[in-house]
């Protein structure tokens, strides 16, 4: 069986509501968002788990973004040089969607191939109003997608697995590493979406679902609950998106 591991490299974090990612639980606790890019160590070729975005790309996106109190870790051509790569060796860009915090970068990989679920691209060109801020019509210019539709080997042992409900095409993405499946949500949540604590009908009240707590952003509250039931039954190594404890991970496993 084929193995990988994992570098996960965050570009930035902001000090943020948990109840961002943590449906109707958890507002007005802070905890750093991390915005992640995940390289595949092992393939034959050079391979991507989103391209994040960095502090100032970030605050540059909309207006109401200047003022965050986002915080600087690594340039995009900084976190390539962690596995001694340039934006130019990338073969394969893995967007688990196609939010612009997920795929900034993306357009920097000139030579790769974008994988995306059929059904994110198509939103992703035409949103509905209530999310179109989340998407950049600039950001999808001069990338070379290829679109695939449902559950889909990419590499051996790497393949997307459909995650709908954050948005419409979601992916998360599984990965064999040496001790096991290692499940890049996509989805944007942190590690008490999966393990709630306790108390959580109290602190959040009763629709905010147990046994995971959807993500606080959403398009279809049903789906997102299915998929994260879906990605935690899998996963042998959980890998939520902007869980703070990922920016202390070097190396996955």
């Amino acid at each position: 069986m084929t193995t990988y591991r994992i570098i996960p490299a965050t570009l930035a974090y902001v000090p943020a509501e948990k109840g961002l990612m943590t449906y109707l639980s958890s507002y007005g606790e802070k905890i750093p968002r991390p915005y992640v890019l995940w390289i595949i160590d092992g393939a034959d070729r050079k391979v991507l788990v989103d391209t994040a975005i960095e502090a100032e790309q970030y605050k540059g996106y909309h207006p109401c973004f200047r003022d965050l109190p986002i915080q600087h870790c690594l340039s995009f051509e900084e976190a390539m040089s962690m596995a001694s790569l340039s934006p130019q060796d990338i073969d394969l860009v893995i967007q688990t969607h196609l939010h612009f915090d997920h795929c900034f970068n993306t357009r920097m990989c000139s030579k790769a191939k974008v994988i995306v679920q059929e059904e994110e691209l198509t939103f992703a060109r035409n949103p509905h109003p209530l999310l179109a801020s989340m998407y950049s019509r600039d950001l999808l210019e001069d990338v070379d997608f290829v679109a695939v539709r449902g559950r889909t080997e990419i590499l051996p042992g790497i393949e997307v697995i459909p995650a709908p409900g954050h948005t419409p095409g979601c992916q998360a993405v599984s990965i064999n590493t040496a001790k096991g499946r290692a499940v890049i949500t996509g989805f944007c949540c942190v590690r008490e979406n999966f393990f709630p604590p306790e108390d959580i009908r109290q602190r959040g009240g009763p629709l905010s679902g147990s046994p995971v707590l959807i993500p606080g952003i959403h398009y279809d509250a049903f789906k997102a609950y299915e998929s994260m039931l879906k990605v935690k039954e899998m996963a042998d190594i959980l890998l939520p998106v902007h869980e703070p404890e990922v920016m202390e991970m070097v190396l996955i496993p």
